[in-house]
């Protein structure tokens, strides 16, 4: 910094000394000439007081500010008092004023008194330029190490270096960006604490498109700036106007505009997009066409017909398609471009596995590539939840597209998983099969579908409602039964098939229980020979109940407790009633002879 500064001051003098230089090599020593104020810009009305000035009385002086002519004055006694104004070209830094003794045209030969006065400006480059650019501002003729504010159109503009402060010198470099701004002049200030200069910036109109490639059918957004304020735009493509949105395009108040529209059918290669307002301001940008293809639909199982609508390509050219890797056949099976390089056709999705397949279509220069999403399904013939669940033995059917071809299909319910049924798809990847829901808790189970690759799950609600309590039949309250007891209760329904567990007990609470919890799968039971009851009276009676458990293992209420009683009875085996029938007949044979021989004694 220092070296730079020592640099500038000789800068100075050596200006200085060839300023002096250029004036007449004896001028009058006596002469003096004051300017007051000595700075400024341009504009700027400055007093000049000349003395001792070489002239006779009743002439004139002529006074110069550079080489530019500017006032005269009639001396008198070798004085002169008038005052010039600084012109508008004058270059920002020193110059000179000088006295010249005749002739109102520059000649250091008639010069007779030189002043210095600094003039406060600034140049822009460039002068000329659109909204966007960078521009170069430099200042000279400040007092120096003061603080700079740079604007444009009266507003702060933001500088390189952010913090711009003039040299000893008064002098200082910065850049900005053009703001916003309508066609035509603007007013760029430099303004310290102590003085300002000015000079003017012209806009001119400018066009930009986003994005600057791409294919027929894509929009694109135009931006412009620089344009008159407040006029309607109109946008063409290749010279025809399009469809813009807005439909109808303003600029604003600073001359600028943005709008929306979709390239048109076109040839590839460069095309011109241009924007004119309704003063014939324009500017023009180019958009460059490139192969493209669009898919419809862009998604959907093996199978579905695709389309397939390309532009951009080469005029009158074959075109091959290929889905990932593997060329397919097409509908017309041959594709052609016709002469603006565009084309039509559809193919059939390939089998295979559900994933993202990339679509090529090529006329052996130009390529262009679409995505399209290669998906499988199933659905299933009955959807549960938790308002309308489903039941154990519930029949349902699964529908399947789009899984691996040729591939087994496993189905499994719950969350320790069943297979309920394996089916292989056909050569598309399709199937259909049907499946029984097996006994299970009641909640939300997850039925599953898989290939081995690909998976779909379904949610099956199984219901949790608990079937309703027994009602009670035989044996009747209170009423004696035999050892054999039978048992006998109405039916419960349930839609996923009951169990009743039988308690018989010794108490009414049944902490005593005469035999373990019978489950039978009917609402009856007869107790068995090895479970036959013994003999009990009316007030020590059995207690009896029966509650229902449906195949989800809701279980229902007990029952109203049932009493019954078992009274003595001869319940003897076989053999005893063989043994006491022998022995009653021998008594009475016996009976009958001693009966007889009675008789023939008498």
């Amino acid at each position: 910094m220092k070296h730079k500064l020592i640099f500038r001051i000789l800068a100075v003098a050596l200006t200085l000394s060839l300023l002096v230089l250029a004036l007449p090599l004896s001028p009058v020593a006596a002469a003096t000439l004051t300017l007051t104020p000595t700075s400024g810009s341009a504009g700027t009305v400055v007093s000049v007081v000349g003395a001792g000035l070489p002239i006779a009385d009743g002439q004139p002086a002529y006074i110069f500010f550079g080489t530019t002519y500017r006032n005269s004055a009639l001396v008198t006694s070798g004085v002169i008092s008038t005052s010039i104004t600084v012109p508008s070209g004058a270059a920002p830094g020193l110059n000179y004023v000088t006295v010249q003794s005749t002739s109102p045209i520059w000649n250091p030969t008639y010069q007779v008194a030189l002043a210095f006065f600094t003039v406060t400006g600034i140049t822009l480059t460039p002068t000329l330029g659109q909204v966007g650019d960078t521009v170069t501002i430099v200042g000279s003729g400040f007092t120096g190490s003061q603080v700079v504010t740079v604007t444009f159109d009266a507003v702060a503009v933001a500088t390189t270096p952010a913090s711009v402060i003039t040299n000893i010198l008064g002098s200082f470099s910065a850049t900005f960006t053009v703001p916003e701004g309508a066609k035509g002049s603007h007013t760029v200030r430099a303004q310290t604490l102590l003085e300002s200069a000015t000079a003017t910036y012209t806009i001119s109109p400018k066009l930009t498109v986003t994005p600057v490639t791409g294919g027929v059918g894509d929009q694109v957004t135009v931006s412009g700036t620089g344009f008159a304020a407040s006029q309607v735009v109109t946008v063409t493509f290749d010279a025809v106007a399009v469809t813009t949105t807005p439909a109808t395009v303003t600029t604003n108040t600073s001359g600028s505009f943005t709008a929306t529209f979709t390239i048109p059918a076109s040839s590839r290669g460069a095309h011109t997009v241009k924007a004119q307002d309704t003063s014939l301001n324009a500017a023009t940008a180019i958009f460059t066409v490139g192969p493209k293809i669009v898919l419809s639909p862009t998604t959907g199982p093996a199978g579905i017909t695709v389309t397939i609508v390309g532009s951009g390509f080469g005029a009158s050219q074959p075109v091959t398609i290929t889905y990932g890797t593997t060329a397919v056949t097409t509908t017309p099976a041959t594709v052609t471009t016709n002469t603006s390089g565009g084309f039509s056709c559809s193919f059939t999705a390939p089998a295979g596995q559900a994933a993202t397949f990339t679509v090529s279509a090529s006329d052996g220069i130009y390529t262009a590539t679409a995505s399209f999403v290669a998906t499988f399904s199933a659905t299933i013939s009955e959807q549960t939840n938790a308002s309308d669940p489903g039941h154990v033995g519930m029949e349902l059917t699964i529908e399947g597209t789009g899984f691996l071809p040729d591939t087994t299909v496993t189905v499994t319910y719950a969350t320790d998983p069943v297979t309920l049924a394996t089916i292989t798809t056909d050569t598309s990847g399709d199937f259909s099969v049907d499946i029984t829901i097996p006994a299970s808790d009641g909640g939300v189970h997850t039925i599953t579908v898989s290939d081995g690759t690909n998976i779909r799950q379904f949610s099956f609600f199984m219901e949790q409602e608990a079937p309703s309590a027994p009602t009670l039949l035989l044996p009747e309250a209170g009423t004696k039964a035999g050892r054999e007891t039978v048992f006998d209760w109405q039916d419960v329904t349930d839609d996923s098939g009951v169990i009743y567990v039988l308690q018989i007990g010794l108490a009414s609470d049944f902490s005593v229980l005469v035999m373990p919890e019978k489950e039978v799968t009917t609402s009856g039971y007869t107790l068995t020979e090895l479970e036959k009851l013994a003999s009990v009276s009316k007030d020590t009676p059995y207690y009896w109940r029966v509650k229902a458990i449906d195949g989800t293992s809701n279980e229902g209420d007990w029952s109203s407790t049932g009493t019954f009683y078992v009274g003595f009875s001869l319940d003897f085996d076989n053999w005893v009633w063989y043994v006491l029938g022998g022995v009653g007949g021998l008594l009475l044979l016996a009976l009958g002879f001693w009966l007889g021989r009675r008789s023939v004694t008498y």
